[in-house]
């Protein structure tokens, strides 16, 4: 358990630390590795989930876990296809409604494993879990906004390289995720 609270805590104190320093202006560095935060803080939360043994929690969670995968998978579609395409204004909307609710849904997974934690170190999960995810998630969707603005590199190596580090950020499925130890 020990070690699950250790998880825990690294995952969701660097986050917010991390965005606090982020700078007002992401370009595709950034919003990938904002994504890659997300992935891991998901994967974090569900780990977690998995170990406490609650298993209304956990079909409950699989189920949020599934339609907010199925949002990240969009966004990272729509920023893979923004890359390559040289982005389409048009889209910025549709990308942060995706990331919005697929925030929602982590954070929902998320406060869920909080509350599996020993009660005696609940108070102190509760108050860090109020705020981690919405500020990773504004962050990726501000960055998304950038992105649009900007002109696309056209270097192919620098473009397949982006391409893969998107496809790195993708989240795990749900049942590919073993619980924590």
């Amino acid at each position: 358990m020990t070690r699950i609270v250790l998880v825990v805590s690294a995952s969701i104190w660097i986050i917010p630390a991390t965005l606090c320093m982020a700078q007002p202006t992401l370009g595709w560095p950034e919003v990938i590795a904002l994504l890659t935060k997300a992935r891991t803080q998901a994967t974090t939360c569900v780990e977690v989930l998995k170990s406490s043994g609650d298993k209304t929690a956990l079909a409950s969670a699989r189920l949020t876990y599934g339609m907010a995968e199925g949002e990240m998978d969009g966004v990272i579609a729509g920023l893979t296809t923004a890359l390559v395409e040289g982005g389409d204004p048009g889209r910025v909307q549709t990308v942060r409604t995706s990331l919005e609710t697929s925030g929602k849904g982590l954070k929902e997974i998320c406060d869920a494993a909080v509350k599996t934690i020993t009660p005696n170190t609940k108070g102190v999960w509760e108050e860090v879990a109020k705020g981690a995810v919405e500020p990773l998630f504004k962050s990726i969707s501000d960055g998304v906004g950038a992105l649009w603005t900007r002109h696309v590199e056209n270097d192919k190596l620098e473009l397949e390289t982006k391409k893969s580090q998107f496809e790195a950020a993708k989240w795990p499925k749900f049942a590919d995720i073993a619980a924590a130890q």
